[in-house]
């Protein structure tokens, strides 16, 4: 039978993709489409320090026009970091979203950085819970 996902670590992406604080936007936004990734955690002298998601691109370069040739990363980086634990059911970091009003959690272990986690990661687990606890159902017949 498979696993069924209850905690932050059996949804999350692992390893995260990182940048320095220093790059310029563009080059985080090449790096997000060659990944195909929604995010960057953003490294400042070897230290988490934000995140730069697809939403702050919009929203702090596109929208208002800013060239993404000239601004840092620093500069439109999501901070400070909200972070879970890997060990955090799926449904607490539902909920910690939903306080926050955010889509990605960073995950840690022992204060360090193991993964991230999205709202679409959240999604993916639940559907995957539920077929397996409906598959074993309908075995049961």
């Amino acid at each position: 039978m498979e696993r069924i996902p209850t905690v932050v670590g059996d949804i999350m992406s692992s390893p995260v993709v990182t940048v320095d604080a220093e790059i310029i936007v563009r080059d985080a936004a090449l790096l997000m489409r060659e990944r195909d990734i929604g995010s960057v955690l953003v490294v400042e002298r070897g230290r988490p320090a934000g995140i730069v998601t697809e939403r702050d691109l919009l929203e702090r370069v596109v929208a208002p026009c800013r060239d993404p040739c000239e601004v840092r990363v620093r500069e439109i980086m999501s901070t400070p970091l909200i972070t879970i634990e890997r060990e955090a059911s799926i449904l607490d970091a539902m909920r910690k979203m939903r306080v926050r009003g955010i889509r990605r959690l960073i995950v840690v272990e022992d204060e360090e950085v193991v993964g991230v986690v999205s709202s679409r990661d959240i999604m993916m687990g639940i559907s995957v819970a539920a077929l397996t606890s409906f598959s074993v159902l309908l075995r049961r017949r």
